[in-house]
């Protein structure tokens, strides 16, 4: 791999960030720069911050037109942006003359006013569907809360906790971003299925593509998605794309649930977003135990009934709609 040269010492993260980030985009970094690029970005948290905000100037640049550019160019910058841009003199080094264009063009994109703006939330155990002002739909699982914000130039979702599954109308002007905390996925149109655990963020393609990235120290990494394809993000990065079965991660758009083959310790905590009651397992071997079966959302008791019939377990009231499930 060619050899790109040592690497300088930095007094300011955000010059050291320049620096990685247009050798990074470069596409000429060795894989000794790979190592110290890592280390680096571990070495401090405002190291991966400094990082992830040239990653967002840049992609924020690319959405501007360049008409707009190149009257930024010629426009005098106010004197605070100057003093933030004269921190920044590896971009300008390594051929990053557009980035530094998107710092003085940020402000106007972000200083705007949403022209659409909602919150959106399902209770426990409910299901609904949300049709948005560009016409496109949200399907929202058990216990979910999002918000929603429409730009000029783009369409936001932050999803905070649970399941949405975006049918998203097309528009190549304004691309939607969704964000958890693990991970964005970004589509200019497009159906897909996000669901926010803790700690890890689940995505799968129904129809069309998705761009997913992580929101970690692994921000760099991109990976794209096609139809019946899935991965899982979180702070770490992303986990290889592979095949997924779509028809039963969104079976709970009819109001039912899928096991496969499923631990049974996955299914209890599957059955526990929904149902009225709560289910803990206690005793030796149950972690080796596999179900499956289709049961209904909406009639959460089956799973008691079902659960002792297909499996070697017993199931006890523990009162207040509490149950422990134990080895028969």
């Amino acid at each position: 791999m060619t050899d790109t040269g040592p690497v300088p010492a930095f007094d300011d993260p955000r010059d050291a960030a320049a620096f990685w980030y247009a050798r990074e985009r470069s596409g000429r970094m060795s894989d000794a720069d790979r190592e110290a690029f890592a280390v680096w970005l571990q070495q401090a948290p405002l190291h991966a911050r400094e990082y992830a905000l040239l990653d967002d100037v840049w992609r924020d640049t690319l959405a501007v037109p360049a008409e707009r550019l190149r009257a930024l160019a010629r426009e005098p910058a106010a004197a605070p942006a100057r003093r933030r841009l004269a921190n920044w003199p590896a971009i300008a080094m390594a051929g990053g003359a557009a980035l530094v264009i998107g710092l003085a063009a940020i402000p106007l994109l972000h200083s705007a006013d949403p022209s659409y703006n909602a919150e959106l939330s399902s209770g426990h155990g409910e299901r609904r569907q949300v049709a948005l002002s560009d016409d496109s739909v949200l399907e929202l699982n058990t216990d979910t809360k999002a918000s929603v914000r429409f730009y000029p130039d783009r369409r936001e979702v932050d999803l905070a906790s649970g399941e949405i599954t975006f049918s998203v109308k097309p528009d190549a002007d304004r691309p939607f971003i969704v964000r958890t905390g693990d991970a964005q996925v970004r589509v200019t149109g497009t159906r897909f299925n996000v669901r926010s655990n803790s700690g890890a963020t689940e995505v799968a393609v129904l129809s069309g593509s998705v761009e997913v990235k992580p929101s970690g120290w692994r921000f760099w990494q991109r990976e794209q998605l096609v139809p019946g394809q899935g991965l899982s993000a979180s702070a770490s990065g992303l986990s290889a794309a592979q095949a997924v079965d779509t028809a039963t991660l969104t079976a709970w758009h009819q109001g039912r649930i899928v096991f496969n083959n499923t631990p049974l310790s996955a299914a209890i905590a599957e059955m526990n977003r929904y149902a009225p009651y709560s289910i803990r397992l206690s005793g030796a071997g149950l972690e080796k135990v596999r179900v499956a079966g289709a049961l209904s959302i909406d009639q959460p008791a089956s799973f008691l009934e079902l659960l002792p019939r297909i499996a070697p377990v017993r199931i006890e009231s523990e009162g207040d709609h509490r149950y422990v499930v134990r080895p028969r």
